[in-house]
């Protein structure tokens, strides 16, 4: 492992070999080493890393601070509600030549839920994620879900920025969660600082309608980052392309031109027939030795119909009367009327 001041400021500067993991003692920063392969692999860029035989080693804050001065912060994002296959579209954008992925840096999580933490500012971790590996190459983030509360000053960031949000319809969305034990025990945990945010954004004082139970939590989830997006988006009028993860799958073909258009490139028709029916289309995204399709999806929904019928109608009655109280609500549902 080579000592941090063997580290040149142009290996930090122009290159993502070395990746900005956490805050260290100190003042200092912790990298781990990454090739490409490496960043391909990974599902997220967080401490999970460690668990891996890459190099490592600390480094002063300041001196990241002064590789990252000039350089332009990344541009291209994919932002996201949670469990809505985020991570198969992030594969797919990162097997184009022209673009390098990286998914959910734990950075950016630090940075939206607790900025006085964070080993880097905002302006020098977006600098440093929007490095890439060659000329004419272009970084493009995803971010972890909750990330979403700071897509606004993250899309800001850059003069010209292009984002995709990546959501499922309610319905969708509470049967996805309730299907799976590791999801509901994620979105038990994230539910607290949701609430929080979503009361927020609501005005707060007229707030009267706490979730009460599991499906109501749920789709207290998914109101909390739909409406997250819906409001950045708002600031950022022809940056953001929505993905609604269902059609998507429906229409791959055309959806993945989509996306590759927003984020400014126009992959061949044969490229993209090549990328739809290629392996990563067939494989769980974040544990790819895993077989998922479309096929296992729709299975998934319809075990959740059966499963948890009661808690998929409750969750959506909740929203229901979340909308009849606040007008803001009502107009996320009227834009997700509109084709």
């Amino acid at each position: 492992m080579p000592a941090p001041e063997e580290i040149a400021l142009e290996a930090l500067r122009d290159s993502p070999a070395w990746f900005p993991l956490e805050a260290a003692t100190g003042g200092n920063v912790r990298l781990v080493a990454l090739d490409e392969a490496a960043y391909r692999a990974a599902s997220f860029l967080d401490q999970r890393l460690l668990q891996h035989a890459h190099a490592r080693t600390t480094i002063a804050g300041a001196w990241l601070e002064t590789a990252a001065a000039g350089l332009a912060p990344c541009a291209r994002y994919l932002f996201h509600t949670g469990h809505v296959g985020s991570t198969l579209l992030s594969r797919l954008i990162g097997a184009h030549a022209g673009f390098f992925s990286l998914r959910e840096p734990a950075l950016l999580r630090v940075l939206a839920e607790a900025p006085q933490a964070a080993a880097l500012s905002l302006p020098v971790t977006l600098a440093l994620l929007g490095r890439r590996w060659r000329a004419g190459q272009h970084a493009v983030v995803k971010a972890t879900s909750f990330v979403s509360e700071i897509a606004d000053p993250i899309l800001a960031a850059s003069p010209e920025p292009a984002a995709i949000f990546v959501f499922a319809a309610a319905p969708a969305y509470v049967r996805g969660i309730l299907a799976g034990p590791n999801s509901r025990t994620e979105t038990r945990t994230l539910a607290p600082p949701r609430l929080q945010r979503l009361v927020r954004r609501l005005g707060g004082s007229s707030w009267r309608s706490d979730p009460r139970s599991e499906g109501e939590q749920v789709a207290m989830s998914w109101l909390c980052e739909m409406l997250t997006l819906q409001q950045t988006a708002q600031r950022h009028p022809g940056r953001v392309l929505w993905v609604d993860f269902d059609a998507f799958l429906q229409a791959p073909v055309a959806g993945l031109a989509a996306i590759f258009r927003a984020l400014g490139a126009r992959p061949a028709p044969r490229e993209l027939e090549q990328l739809v029916s290629g392996p990563i289309m067939r494989q769980y995204s974040k544990a790819p030795e895993h077989a998922y399709d479309a096929a296992l999806r729709r299975e998934v929904l319809e075990s959740a119909d059966r499963e948890h019928g009661a808690e998929i109608r409750r969750g959506l009655h909740w929203l229901e009367g979340v909308a009849s109280a606040h007008a803001a609500v009502r107009a996320l549902f009227e834009s997700l009327q509109r084709p």
